[in-house]
């Protein structure tokens, strides 16, 4: 029988998650999608041919056995916000999906958390963590024996050599790639196509060829 699984979100990371789950239904039927959780749309409505089942803030409502979430509110400039905001459902990670898409590789030995969603391509090697609540997109690669923390981003085409640390919450742009051993601080952006060769630090944002700190982003209160 198959897992329920309902999106927090919408247009833009919910809607190519919804497509990940579509792909993973046609492959295994693991999993069946019930629809979305999302504050801009009525109940009812439709979003890629499945319903708007209520706001975000009902998630605990659809708390239920054997239902489960993805959240997908994520957002560069409002991490934080957004973070806090999954806190506050008060559901346990345990009752996240972790989903991945036919295409992928995963290596064994790997350790995946929960809320963890792999994209079409996604290339995982051997001894590689992914902390709970993470996004990989389209075609990127992790390392062997890197850990990349809780709430990141990882997008399209972006290469995570070996042994490096991604701390929570960072983002990793497009096509960027970052180089063995070394460490990416919490909450920190790493921009479109930048190569990453020293360590960045905490609430940073980096950019180009090499990548440069060009100011700081997400900063705490």
């Amino acid at each position: 029988m198959s897992k329920k699984v309902i999106i927090i979100g919408g247009v833009g990371n919910g809607t190519v998650v919804s497509s990940v789950i579509e792909d993973i239904m046609r492959e295994n039927q693991e999993w069946e999608l019930l629809g979305f959780l999302n504050d801009q749309m009525k109940i009812g409505e439709e979003l890629n041919g499945f319903p708007i089942l209520g706001t975000v803030d009902e998630a605990p409502r659809f708390n239920f056995k054997d239902c489960y979430f993805i959240y997908t509110l994520h957002q560069v400039k409002k991490e934080l916000e957004r973070i806090e905001r999954l806190h506050k459902l008060g559901i346990n990670d345990e009752k996240f999906a972790t989903l991945i898409h036919p295409t992928a590789v995963v290596s064994r030995n790997v350790k995946l958390g929960y809320g963890v969603v792999l994209m079409p391509g996604v290339i995982i090697s051997p001894n590689a963590v992914i902390e709970n609540h993470t996004l990989l997109y389209a075609n990127s690669f992790v390392g062997h024996d890197t850990i990349i923390g809780n709430y990141c981003f990882i997008a399209n085409n972006a290469s995570v050599g070996g042994r490096v640390v991604v701390e929570e919450g960072v983002h990793i742009g497009s096509n960027s790639s970052i180089i063995e051993r070394i460490t990416i601080g919490k909450w920190s952006l790493v921009g479109l196509g930048a190569v990453v060769t020293k360590d960045v630090s905490p609430f940073t944002k980096v950019v180009g060829n090499p990548a440069k700190s060009i100011g700081s982003v997400n900063k705490e209160d």
